[in-house]
């Protein structure tokens, strides 16, 4: 006997929120799980080599290579809220240098650990591992000026194009 499917399928909206929960408890779950399977040191090592493996192949569709940062934050302005973020970037110029000030109102990863009950916070394991990597890869001077997850209103970054210092 077939099983019916329910009379009323999930809307799009539901679908959405349904695989932005996956994505984010995904990968809080996989940085957990290597910790716990490898060890604390060893499980945040391979998270951040598979974090790197990531960004490679992302890297590949970028047409010419490095992006600016005035064109990645252009392209934040469309991806992050497909994946639960709310966000807003101001661009000043500071002693005649482009300044992006990117405002997160809505972090998913954070939302998901409170919801899981983790007490670990995403701005620790994601969030600034981003920051490490932009620098090392000098695709940017990212500052962490404030994180929600330390209880302020909203995570601040400041960024800037790379140069040396």
């Amino acid at each position: 006997m077939r099983i019916p499917k329910p009379e009323k399928p999930l809307s799009l909206e539901e679908q959405l929120a349904r695989v932005r929960a996956a994505y984010t408890s995904d990968r809080i779950n996989l940085y957990l799980d290597l910790k716990k399977i490898l060890g604390d040191e060893q499980g945040e090592t391979v998270f951040k080599k598979l974090y790197d493996e990531g960004m490679k192949r992302i890297r590949k569709n970028f047409p010419g290579g490095k992006l600016s940062v005035g064109e990645l934050m252009k392209r934040e302005l469309v991806s992050f809220p497909v994946l639960g973020f709310e966000l807003y970037i101001d661009h000043e110029v500071e002693d005649g240098e482009d300044v992006y000030y990117e405002h997160l109102t809505r972090c998913p990863f954070l939302n998901m650990t409170k919801k899981m009950g983790i007490a670990e916070l995403p701005c620790d394991f994601i969030c600034k591992y981003d920051v490490e990597v932009a620098r090392r890869d000098k695709r940017g001077r990212w500052e962490i000026l404030s994180r929600m997850g330390d209880g302020k209103e909203e995570c601040l970054f400041r960024i800037r194009d790379w140069k040396e210092e």
